[in-house]
């Protein structure tokens, strides 16, 4: 089938004279995931293999000498035919594999021969690179929900029929919206990052010609707050059990420096009908990554639930912290209660001065029939100052958590003993097993934040799995040195020389046979010419037409200029209904 070729409205009309760009060696030491593997990519004239290390957020290129990178956020990713006219696969006596990478108009084709390796590789790809096959890949049954920049669908993967939501944004229409692009891509990289049971999970990212889709995990208990009205009150259990499960929420996205900054009970959904305190923080629109210089919207939420700081802040000034959340969490608890705002007015704007004045009724009748500990929670979450606020990591060592901690505690030792068990088993296997022992063996299980990645294990010696570097023989060695080291002990200066199977079969066709290819090139052709492809699902579908037919909008972003609210006689301007995406 012929390849779509799509202009990414990611690239901001930007391209690369490269695709790697120089980097200092030093940013691996900071990387807590790396993948690494040795693929064949194509050269002017020849096949050579291409050593990759595989991050979070950056591919790298790695030589004895230098260390190059590329962003993988808005890198496109697609497949190349095992049977396509290209020089890996033409001069190879072994099937290939490959992977076409594009960054902003320059293109990576990278080969395996090992298809198990292959399929591990294309699975992780497809989490950190942007997809452009969304036609081929889903078919899309029905609308299930709408929101301020985009509509949500019930769609199935057609390769195992496993169900997903999909979140479609218009290009064009995020295109006419202030920053909107900005902040669709802001929205994704916040979301590539999580991965926490009560967090709703990002699996993979479509851009096609006219729509970004984002493929999530389906929620169908529908909104807590709706549960809530139909239900009623929350018994005293399930409460804690929602508290519980939403702070631990907040505290995954603290750990990574971001804060959410629009939670609301609009954005709590319920995972089922099973339960009314198994929840799912969704719609992460107006998320921030703390530690950036270039925040979006630094004065944003919904009135009603944002924290005083952010109505109080101006620029210049030293930014707010991840507490911000812990105080709208606090309204949502207090809501839960009582079955009301702590912060009312006639409009919007009363609203807002409520909410920054911070004048909370603790007497309500109904909020003091709440367990001791639970108000006192409350209490501590609902500070007007951050300082003197909870933090989220505070708040779960809260007596009022003591036997829900507990029993997460025994649930947490009973699975890394589980996990050590298996590690040990599987590192005694691989000793049996080995036989070249001279090389680093590498442990298949991810060693770091289980909440952060998933883990990926292999049992081959080219296995794709997280590094587990041995100690350096040189006190303070980075692990690019590491990397150079073993290069080194292989008794090559470039890692283009290092010896492998591949490399030893490609070495003895240096030159290629243009008159192999051109026979080969005129056999496909005449398949081809017999048997078309089946023509490619186009962009006039009709997800994309309701998408772009979607124009409205229900959240508000607090204005830069939004004069300062107070006490006195001062009037504030109204925020505007403008930036604030939705599930």
């Amino acid at each position: 089938m012929a390849e779509q070729k799509v202009v990414s409205v990611f690239d901001f009309g930007k391209t690369r004279n490269k695709f790697w760009q120089p980097c200092d060696k030093s940013v691996l030491d900071s990387q807590s995931f790396l993948v690494e593997q040795e693929f064949l990519t194509a050269g002017k004239d020849k096949v050579k293999p291409i050593f990759i290390v595989l991050g979070l957020e950056y591919l790298y290129k790695v030589t004895v000498d230098k260390l190059k990178c590329a962003p993988l956020a808005t890198m496109h990713l697609s497949y190349i035919d095992p049977g396509a006219d290209h020089m890996v696969q033409l001069n190879s006596d072994e099937q290939q594999y490959g992977f076409k990478l594009t960054y902003q108009t320059k293109a990576l084709d990278i080969f395996l021969s090992d298809k198990l390796l292959y399929d591990q590789w294309k699975q992780h790809f497809r989490k950190v690179c942007l997809l452009q096959n969304f036609h081929d890949a889903f078919m899309v049954s029905k609308l299930i929900g709408k929101g301020s920049f985009a509509k949500v669908y019930l769609a199935t993967r057609k390769e195992n029929n496993q169900q997903y939501a999909i979140k479609a944004f218009s290009k064009s229409f995020m295109q006419q919206q202030h920053k909107g692009i900005e902040s669709l891509l802001n929205e994704m990289q916040v979301m590539r990052k999580l991965n926490h049971p009560n967090v709703v999970k990002l699996h993979e990212v479509h851009e096609t010609t006219n729509s970004v889709y984002f493929v999530v995990d389906i929620v169908s208990g529908g909104e807590l707050l709706q549960r809530v009205r139909e239900t009623g009150f929350l018994p005293a259990e399930t409460l804690q059990r929602l508290a519980y499960n939403l702070l631990s929420a907040l505290n995954h996205l603290h750990q990574f420096k971001i804060a959410h900054r629009d939670l609301k009970p609009e954005n709590l959904l319920l995972r089922s009908n099973e339960n009314n305190h198994d929840i799912i923080l969704a719609d992460f629109g107006l998320a921030a990554q703390l530690t950036d210089e270039n925040i979006l919207f630094k004065r944003c939420g919904t009135p009603g639930f944002v924290a005083p700081e952010i109505l109080d802040y101006l620029e210049g000034q030293q930014f707010y912290d991840e507490k911000c959340d812990v105080f709208s969490a606090g309204v949502i608890l207090y809501l839960l209660i009582t079955g009301g705002q702590p912060f009312t007015g006639k409009d919007q704007k009363a609203i807002l001065k409520a909410n920054k004045d911070c004048q909370i009724d603790f007497d309500d009748s109904l909020f003091k029939s709440a367990p001791i500990q639970m108000q006192d929670l409350i209490r501590s979450m609902l500070q007007k100052k951050a300082s003197y606020r909870l933090s989220s990591t505070e708040c779960l060592r809260h007596p009022y958590f003591k036997e829900l901690a507990k029993q997460q505690q025994i649930k947490l030792e009973k699975y890394t003993s589980n996990l050590a068990e298996y590690n040990q088993q599987f590192k005694n296997n691989v000793r049996a097993g080995s036989i070249d022992m001279t090389l680093e063996q590498r442990s298949p299980l991810f060693t770091g934040n289980l909440n952060s990645i998933e883990s990926m294990t292999c049992v081959s010696n080219n296995s794709f799995a997280k590094i587990e570097m041995k100690p350096p023989s040189v006190v303070g060695a980075s692990k690019f040195s590491q990397y150079s080291s073993r290069l080194n002990r292989l008794g090559s200066r470039d890692i283009s020389d290092i010896p492998n199977t591949q490399l030893q079969k490609t070495e003895s066709k240096k030159h290629i046979d243009l008159h192999r290819i051109a026979i080969q090139n005129s056999h496909r052709k005449q398949i081809i010419d017999q048997f078309e492809d089946q023509p490619v699902h186009q962009e006039n579908s009709e997800v994309s037409d309701m998408v772009r037919l979607y124009n409205s909008t229900r959240q508000i972003r607090i204005p830069d200029n939004l004069s300062s609210l107070s006490q006195t006689n001062k009037q504030a301007s109204t925020p505007t209904n403008k930036n604030k995406k939705n599930s």
